[in-house]
């Protein structure tokens, strides 16, 4: 008997210590991942980079506006100077096809100071995005968030008469976030980061 009961008694010790120890070994439960928001839009139009690229981009606007009336004022000359000759007369001809070559120029001209301004603009924004992307990186290892989602909500206006049914129903399709504490929104840090590394040189 009492042989049994020393029996039990180390059989109940022995499985008490396997559950002790397995439940020792188990891993601890993870803790909620933290999550937080930014704003690419409102971090591109506040950082102090893009406000000096819209300054350059305007300045060069003006000049090619500068220049765009230089040749305007050129051709009108031309044409002026055509219109004051007769059509019989030996140098109307010669005006005439110096005319179609100068606008000619001034067409082409254009297209390809349009299309170099969009080529840069296009690798200019893609830069500060990439910036944006790499700032809010290391901003969310700074602070230990698992995921940054990006806020691209658009407001609703109040006077709906400006939209149509198709437009409206697109906004409210857009609008992947309901509803976010504003706690949890790093749209400014992330700029101010940016202005910290801009003005630093990086």
């Amino acid at each position: 008997m009492k042989r049994s009961l020393a029996i039990c008694a180390f059989t109940l010790l022995t499985t008490v210590s396997l559950i002790s120890f397995s439940n020792a070994n188990q891993a601890a439960p993870e803790a909620p991942a933290k999550l937080a928001l930014a704003s690419p839009s409102k971090i591109f139009k506040d950082m102090a980079e893009t406000q000096d690229l819209q300054a350059k981009l305007k300045e060069e606007a003006n000049q090619l506006r500068t220049t765009e009336q230089q040749k305007k004022t050129k051709l009108d000359d031309l044409k002026a100077a055509i219109m004051a000759l007769k059509p019989d007369s030996p140098q109307f001809g010669d005006k005439r096809r110096e005319f179609i070559q100068a606008q000619a120029e001034f067409q082409a001209w254009g297209q390809i100071a349009q299309a170099e301004m969009q080529a840069r603009q296009k690798i200019q924004i893609k830069s500060l995005f990439d910036k944006i992307q790499i700032a809010t990186a290391q901003l969310a290892q700074q602070k230990g968030y698992d995921l940054v989602l990006a806020d691209a909500r658009q407001e609703i206006p109040e006077n709906l008469e400006a939209l149509t049914v198709e437009q409206l129903q697109g906004l409210i399709q857009s609008r992947n976030i309901l509803f976010a504490s504003p706690r949890i929104d790093i749209s400014d840090q992330v700029t101010a980061l940016l202005d910290t590394q801009y003005k630093s040189g990086k």
